[in-house]
Parts: structure tokens; C-alpha cells; sequence
């Protein structure tokens, strides 16, 4: 009898209650609320963009949907610089209106400062292309030295406004993670608003330039992604394709202008730039 009762509480302990209350049916168990994925994760951007996997990405893009979404973007940009003159001199005796004989070189010793500031469109072509459009201001100086026998003869300065429109390619490379390097390259038209202003010998300057001119520019840059813009970080460097020299030139100080064969603007930029 002892024997039994212990087996029977043994076997009693053992059972398991029925979960379902007497019902087979499974319980009904409430779902997990869904949470919305990310508009663009970095497998996602793989199939967007073949050819160039994230897969070294080890956290979330800062605004995912940047390079996707919208295909036009605005913006500005805040540069700094220097301005300077490639100058061929003329190896040719030059003479003014009295007669008497010249022998200049012509160069810039220092390079001058430039600042500009510009607003900015870009249009998305694909993932790798985009079209840029930059128009602004530059303002500098560059000063003119001339040299006789190794001597400084005369040192003027020429003053510039230029007005510009930039028309750019850039090529982006791969995003890891918030930051995208990339190149630029294309064609700069130039208006130097300056050069319209009344040239005499009150100005003390007896060399003019041509107003207008373009410029080759090409550069390199890399692009950082905050919460609320983008931020890049951009060098380039501008050189001028059109000889600026102008035949102007004031009575008695002919050999100034005679004394410069050509002379190409050139430049380099460091830009901030905002979209």
C-alpha cells in the first residue's frame, strides 16, 4: 500500500496541466507592433548602386534618402584663395610715344588673397554623376611687378571683381558611411567688372585687362553628412585659357602693356560649401 501511493503521487506530480483549459485550439498570442524600416539600408543602396557594394558600412547612413530622393539640390559656398598671373614677357625692345627704349620682365612675385561667395544648384544624373551650377563673386588683387636689369622698375596693382558661372561635372565615388569623396571638372566663364572702370593715369595703373574670360577648373573634394545638411569640404584649382592682356595703354607709359606678351589668370580655392 505504502509502495502504491508513493508511485501514484509520483505519477499525479508528473502530469502537466493543459495549457489550452481543455481546448487543442493554440492560444492566441498578440503580434509584436512592426516597426518601419529604413528607407534605404546599406544593402538596399547595393542594389541601387551595383557595382559599388556599402558592404564595409558598420552603422546607418546619416539621411539615408540624400542621394535618392530628390535629384536638385541648393546650396552656397564660402572660398578662399590666391590669385595670380601667368605672364610671358615680350623679349623685344619696347619704346613709348618720347622715343626712348624699355626692357621689361613682367611677373607676380607674391600670390594675393581671394575671397568669394557663391550660391549653387546640383542635379543628380545617376549615383555616380551629378551636374553643378556656381555663380558669385571673387574678389582680389594681383600686383604686377616690373623688372629692369634685375632691378624693381614699377609695382602696380590691379584690382578685380570677377563675376562667375561655373559649369562642373562631379563624380562621386563610394559612401562609407557619412562621408563621400569626389572629383570635379568643367568650364568657368569669367567677368572681371573692374576692368569697365575708367583707365587713366589718375588710376596709377598703365596696364588694362580684358573683361571676360574662361578658365579650365578641376578639383577634389568629400562630402559629410550631417542631421539637417551636407557639408563639403572642396580644392580646386582655376586656370584661366584666354590671353587677358589688353592693347590699352596711356601716352608716355606705352612700354608697360608692350612689355607683357600674354598673360593667363590662374587661381586655387578652398571651399566650405553648405546644401
Amino acid at each position: 500500500m505504502g509502495f502504491c501511493a508513493v508511485a501514484t503521487a509520483q505519477s499525479k506530480s508528473s502530469l502537466v496541466p493543459n495549457p489550452h483549459n481543455g481546448d487543442d485550439r493554440p492560444s492566441r498570442v498578440p503580434k509584436a507592433i512592426s516597426t518601419k524600416e529604413p528607407l534605404y539600408t546599406p544593402d538596399k543602396l547595393d542594389d541601387m548602386a551595383p557595382g559599388f557594394p556599402n558592404k564595409l558600412v558598420t552603422r546607418p547612413f546619416t539621411q539615408q534618402q540624400y542621394d535618392y530622393n530628390k535629384r536638385l539640390h541648393f546650396g552656397f559656398a564660402v572660398a578662399i584663395g590666391a590669385l595670380d598671373y601667368d605672364i610671358t614677357s615680350s623679349k623685344q625692345t619696347q619704346y613709348n610715344s618720347k622715343g626712348e627704349a624699355y626692357n621689361y620682365f613682367v611677373d607676380v612675385s607674391t600670390l594675393s588673397p581671394l575671397m568669394s561667395v557663391s550660391a549653387l544648384m546640383d542635379y543628380r544624373l545617376n549615383h555616380l554623376f551629378s551636374l553643378r551650377l556656381q555663380v558669385g563673386p571673387t574678389f582680389g588683387t594681383r600686383t604686377l611687378n616690373f623688372f629692369s636689369a634685375d632691378t624693381l622698375n614699377l609695382s602696380m596693382q590691379i584690382e578685380s571683381v570677377l563675376v562667375e558661372a561655373s559649369f562642373l561635372l562631379k563624380y562621386k565615388a563610394r559612401r562609407h558611411s557619412d562621408l563621400r569623396p569626389y572629383m570635379i571638372a568643367g568650364l568657368t566663364p569669367y567677368c572681371d567688372v573692374s576692368a569697365f572702370k575708367n583707365f587713366n593715369e589718375n588710376r596709377k595703373l598703365f596696364v588694362a585687362v580684358n573683361p571676360f574670360d574662361i578658365a579650365f577648373t578641376a578639383g577634389i573634394g568629400i562630402d559629410a553628412y550631417a542631421d539637417f545638411f551636407k557639408f563639403s569640404l572642396e580644392f580646386k584649382y582655376v586656370m584661366g585659357m584666354l590671353n587677358t592682356i589688353s592693347p590699352k595703354s596711356l601716352a608716355e607709359f606705352e612700354q608697360y602693356p608692350k612689355s607683357i606678351d600674354k598673360m593667363y589668370m590662374h587661381s586655387i580655392v578652398l571651399s566650405i560649401i553648405f546644401e
